[in-house]
Formats: structure tokens, C-alpha cells, sequence
């Protein structure tokens, strides 16, 4: 239903601090006008919602998620039109309880595209990605721009991607083997595995690697400065090292995504850095490849945002998880995935979260059977989902 005005009354609406109980919300013209401790009855003209005692949370942000590539090539060699690809995952998106998504795009890597092989070039994914997140859509799609600093000739076309505005938020990666994989045998072994390599196709792969050349720290400073200028958000990536921390935040770093141990996230939280972890971490119990629980550090306060990464359903189960867990209250496993996200990517005026002038980007979830099951996305007012009117103007839920 396309309709900026809207009533949802009977709601269990999570607030950055607190849940209130059956209370009311109404949007106008895409925006929260108010919040009400208690279900009103119907009295406006407006399209209402009975939520049923149902929980009412801000859409999900996602800020890093890989999808969208895998989405325009799911096979190697195997290209779909990228404008299909983009609807299509947005539909999906939508339907895990996503209001705004970064789409996680890579430039430089050599290694993922020899293994897609895809008939499109970086610079037309890039392209056709922001050209059809400017039309009518279902959610607010951005662009996250994922960098291999080994990709030294990619570099003036990231500088490009910036500075014609596709770009709204920036890391750096680097996906170099470390040398100690050829050291430690049993690493080595759990690395070929994943590759799918022998163990001296593992060691050739490895040793090929470590002679690539990365971008020089210079470059790394000009491009930061003009990120900066841009008023965009900057990540670091897979960092194991607190020193590795101490370096990026001062050349002007400031978040730190998907930390490898317990040490780098304490020191990155200490510096007041937005500490990224992924919630299909949270959800499977633990990492696949023997990384830090993302569970524990919640728990200890070391990240403070969550992002779906490989698995886009995960962000929703991981936040009834973490609540159902005492690990945090619902409000705070809320702002995991909604208003830090935000304020990590700079949109926390707009949207992130259930509060008077917001962007009316919010979700209907059930958990009565302990299993969150999302009844409907919101998007700036509209309401994707479908509608049992009665013979009021009141819409009851088809559950």
C-alpha cells in the first residue's frame, strides 16, 4: 500500500531505550509525527494497523553486505542483466527487513573476479547500481565501495566513483594471505580447504600473493582526504592487530569491520571507532574460520554494529537471539543493526530509528513462537506487504 500516512496501533514499539507497550505511532507524509504510550482508537482518516501486541522495530541498515555481486553473477561466468539483479535483491532485502542497504561493490580484486569471470566490467556494475538506485524503489539502496589496496591500478577509478557521488561508503580492503599460512601446516591445510586447492596449489597461491605490490600509504592518505571531504564514512577491514588499529584511526579511519580477535575490537571501541561484526557470526554460533565470536564481543561491548555480510536473513534472527540470550536488551540488539548502523554511516538524522521527524522506516515482527517472523516492511511510510480490509478503514494483519 502506497500511502506516507499511517496509524499502527497495538504495538510493542522498540525506542532506542526502552520498549513501550501497546502503544500507537502515526506517520505523515513519511515521517513519525508522534508516539503514544497507549492503543488509540481509531480517529483519523488515515490507513491503521492493529499490530496485535505484535513488536514494532526501525528497519534494519545494512551497511556491508555482499550480495549485490553475487546477486548480477551467482556462478562463475554466469551473468544476469545487472538492472534484474538489482530489483530482484532488493525484493529479497525488503523481505528480510531492510529499510537502506550499502551494497558492498569490490574494485581491485583479482582474486574474485578471476572467480566470477563475469562479462561486465567494475566500472558498469558501479555505474548500472547507482543508476537504478535513483529510481522508484522498494528500499533506500546505497553503495559501499570495498577497495583492494593490492588493486594499485583501480586506484584513479576509485577516485572516479567518488567524486561522481556513487559512492556513500568506503573501505579498505586487504585479502593477502599472511605469511604465517605457510608456516603453520594445519592453517595451511584449513586454507586449501576453503579454497578448494591442494596444499601446493594453496602454497603457489600464497607465495603469488605476497609479491603483489598494494597501494602505497601516500595514495591511502589522498584517498582518504578526499573521502573526508565528501563527508563519507571510511572502514578498515579484517584487522588483527591492536597497532594495525592505532595506524588507521590516525590517518582518519574510523570504523573497524569484522575485527579478528577480542584485543583489536577492545582497541578499536577504546578510540571511539564503530566496531562491525557480522551477524551470520552471531546466528551459526561462532566464526567458519575460527575468528572471534561476535556473540562474546557484544557481550563485552566490543562492536556495536551489526551487518548481514554473506547471509542477508541473519540480522533479524540475530536480534531476538541476542535479546532471547540476556547477552543485551531488545532495545540495544535493535540498535545494532539500526541506529548505530546509521550513525556509523552518517544517516542517523534521517532514519535508524523510532523517534518524532524520522524517515517512517520501521517493521512488523512476530515472536510469539520464539522465531522472529517479519510481517511487514515500512518503508518511509509505505507498506510493503498485503492487507485484509474490513469494513472500516482499519486493516487487520493476514497472520
Amino acid at each position: 500500500m502506497n500511502t506516507n500516512n499511517l496509524i499502527v496501533r497495538n504495538a510493542n514499539i522498540v525506542t532506542p531505550n526502552q520498549v513501550i507497550q501497546k502503544g500507537t505511532l502515526i506517520i505523515e507524509n513519511g515521517r513519525i509525527k508522534d508516539i503514544c504510550h497507549h492503543s488509540q482508537p481509531e480517529s483519523s482518516n488515515y490507513p491503521s494497523i492493529d499490530a496485535q501486541g505484535k513488536y514494532l522495530i526501525p528497519g534494519i541498515i545494512d551497511i556491508h553486505t555482499d550480495a549485490m555481486d553475487l546477486e548480477i553473477c551467482p556462478r562463475s561466468s554466469a551473468d544476469f542483466p545487472i538492472a534484474t539483479a538489482f530489483r530482484e535483491l532488493e525484493r529479497r532485502m525488503c523481505g528480510c527487513g531492510y529499510t537502506t542497504v550499502y551494497h558492498s561493490i569490490h574494485l581491485g580484486s583479482r582474486m574474485y573476479e578471476k572467480e566470477l569471470r563475469s562479462k561486465y566490467s567494475r566500472m558498469q556494475i558501479f555505474e548500472e547500481v547507482y543508476r537504478a538506485s535513483k529510481k522508484d524503489s522498494l528500499i533506500n539502496n546505497k553503495i559501499h565501495l570495498r577497495y583492494e589496496i593490492t588493486g594499485i591500478e583501480e586506484f584513479h577509478q576509485a577516485v572516479e566513483l567518488i567524486q561522481k557521488g556513487y559512492v556513500d561508503l568506503f573501505s579498505f580492503m586487504d585479502h593477502t594471505p599472511s605469511e604465517e599460512l605457510l608456516q603453520n601446516e594445519e592453517k595451511l591445510k584449513a586454507f586449501a580447504k576453503r579454497k578448494r586447492h591442494s596444499e601446493d596449489q594453496a602454497k603457489s597461491y600464497i607465495e603469488e600473493e605476497l609479491k603483489r605490490p598494494k597501494l602505497s600509504k601516500e595514495l591511502i592518505v589522498e584517498l582518504i582526504s578526499l573521502l573526508k571531504n565528501k563527508n563519507i564514512a571510511i572502514a578498515s577491514h579484517d584487522d588483527d592487530l591492536p597497532k594495525q588499529v592505532n595506524e588507521n584511526y590516525a590517518m582518519g579511519i574510523d570504523l573497524c569491520e569484522f575485527p579478528i580477535n577480542i584485543e583489536t575490537a577492545r582497541r578499536a571501541t577504546e578510540l571511539g571507532m564503530w566496531v562491525i561484526g557480522g551477524a551470520s557470526n552471531v546466528l551459526r554460533g561462532g566464526s567458519n574460520i575460527g575468528n572471534l565470536s561476535v556473540e562474546e564481543a557484544i557481550s563485552k561491548r566490543v562492536i556495536n554494529v551489526l551487518c548481514s555480510d554473506y547471509y542477508p536473513p541473519a540480522i533479524l534472527h540475530s536480534i531476538f537471539k541476542l535479546s532471547s540470550n540476556n547477552i543485551v536488551t531488545l532495545p540495544e540488539a535493535v540498535n545494532l543493526a539500526s541506529l548505530n548502523a546509521a550513525k556509523a554511516a552518517r544517516i542517523s538524522e534521517k532514519t535508524g530509528s523510532i523517534e518524532i521527524e524520522k524517515q517512517a522506516d520501521f517493521l512488523l515482527v512476530d515472536y510469539s513462537n520464539q522465531f522472529a517472523c517479519l510481517l511487514y516492511t515500512i518503508v518511509n511510510g509505505n507498506v510493503s506487504g498485503e492487507f485484509k480490509p474490513n469494513k472500516s478503514r482499519i486493516y487487520e494483519l493476514s497472520v
